[in-house]
């Protein structure tokens, strides 16, 4: 059974208590599924992605809508060197597959290595100008993923302003460039230090409404003000699409657009 939901994203600085796998297998008669992760990186003055595909034939999954947010902060434990692994069938969709963002058109090609990852030529990626959309075709394979064309929307670039800690008792409030649509997130993480050592070992994680103002809860704050180390934030604007093949509504695409601040740097 193929399930659509919200789903905690992988965010590339922080890993969120995502300890169960959002795919369970189910071998070649499956539900194809697809999944593009494309960040946002600083080239020079402008910016690049490197956007990475995998596909899978899945028993069922979960999407990530980044128009589904709680709008509310949790605590949870952070640790910076944290992956998530998946354990479903791969399966492939031709030796390589056509993007094209920003006026440029590059091809992603698959991987020799298991994981079978479509991903560019070169480390450095393809130069877009985020907020763009992105085209997708695939071409596809008769014995795995099957014919896509389809878009999306990129996340667009954002400037946030640091909060201070206010008097105890009161919430802390967040404000950033709000989205140009509904169809976005805004996750925030403030990273601190809990229970000794000099690790930051903790965070409380914010799932907001991409407004441009997010509030954290008052009761979460004193651990963040008592951090044996100085505590920092990390933001990052998400944008989603879920694309279905074009033989019909039999195969999923779940493309995974993201801007984070501080902003990666592109090789």
């Amino acid at each position: 059974m193929l399930r659509r939901s919200s789903a905690i994203i992988v965010l590339a600085f922080v890993a969120l208590v995502v300890a169960c796998d959002p795919y369970s297998s189910q071998g070649s008669s499956g539900t194809p599924v697809a999944v593009v992760l494309m960040n946002a990186r600083t080239h020079n003055s402008g910016y690049t992605t490197f956007p990475r595909v995998n596909f899978y034939s899945v028993g069922q999954a979960t999407f990530t809508f980044s128009n589904v947010n709680s709008d509310t902060c949790v605590v949870a434990p952070y640790d910076s060197a944290a992956a998530v692994t998946t354990t479903p069938t791969r399966i492939g969709a031709g030796a390589f597959m056509i993007m094209a963002v920003s006026g440029d058109t590059d091809s992603l090609y698959k991987a020799t290595t298991s994981d079978q990852t479509y991903a560019p030529a070169t480390p450095t990626g393809i130069t877009f100008t985020p907020g763009d959309s992105v085209f997708f075709n695939v071409a596809g394979d008769a014995a795995g993923f099957p014919p896509l064309f389809g878009s999306g929307r990129t996340a667009e670039a954002f400037t946030i302003t640091t909060p201070t800690i206010p008097p105890v008792g009161q919430p802390m409030f967040i404000n950033w460039t709000p989205a140009l649509d509904n169809n976005a997130a805004m996750y925030v993480s403030l990273l601190y230090n809990s229970g000794g050592g000099t690790a930051l070992n903790t965070q409380i994680f914010c799932d907001f409404h991409d407004d441009g103002q997010g509030t954290v809860q008052a009761n979460l704050l004193p651990a963040l003000s008592s951090s044996a180390v100085p505590w920092t934030m990390r933001a990052q604007r998400v944008r989603s699409a879920l694309l279905t093949t074009s033989a019909g509504a039999n195969g999923y695409m779940n493309v995974i657009s993201t801007f984070e601040v501080p902003t990666p740097v592109s090789p």
